[in-house]
C-alpha cells in the first residue's frame, strides 16, 4: 500500500469517526430537547461545519483509496471548513474543553492533507502501460 493509499484510509476513518460522534451528540440533544428545534440545530457552527467537514474527510478518504483525482483537494476542503469551526468556537469565548477536540482533529486533517498532496503515487494502475 503506497502513502495516498495509506492518508486515504486514515482520511476515512478520521471522517467516520468525526461523523460518529456528530450523531452521538445530535441523538443526545434530541434526547434532551426534543426536534422542535431542529433547523436552529442545523445551522449552529458546531454541528453543520463539523459534519459536512466530516463528510468531506470521508469522501477523500475514498477517492484516495480508489485513485480518483480531487480527493488530496477535497481533504484540504475538509480541513478549511474544521479549522473554520474551530475559529468560530474561540470566537465564542467558550471553553477551552469546546474547541480542544476540535484542533487535535484539525491537525489531524491538515497533516493527512498535506501527505496526500505532497505524496507521489507509486503504485502503477491497471490501465497504465506495462514498461518495456
Amino acid at each position: 500500500m503506497d502513502v495516498k493509499k495509506a492518508a486515504g484510509f486514515a482520511l476515512g476513518l478520521v471522517g467516520a469517526v468525526l461523523m460518529w460522534q456528530t450523531g452521538i451528540a445530535l441523538a443526545q440533544y434530541f434526547h434532551a430537547n426534543g426536534t422542535a428545534q431542529f433547523s436552529l440545530l442545523l445551522f449552529d457552527p458546531q454541528h453543520s461545519l463539523r459534519m459536512i467537514s466530516a463528510m468531506a474527510a470521508f469522501l477523500a478518504g475514498l477517492a484516495a483509496l480508489t485513485e480518483r483525482e480531487g480527493g488530496a483537494w477535497l481533504s484540504g476542503f475538509a480541513a478549511a471548513l474544521l479549522l473554520l469551526e474551530t475559529l468560530a468556537l474561540l470566537g465564542g469565548h467558550g471553553s477551552v474543553f469546546a474547541w480542544q477536540s476540535e484542533a487535535v482533529y484539525l491537525i489531524i486533517l491538515t497533516s493527512l492533507f498535506l501527505t496526500m498532496v505532497v505524496a507521489k503515487n507509486t503504485g502503477r494502475r491497471q490501465s497504465d502501460p506495462v514498461p518495456t
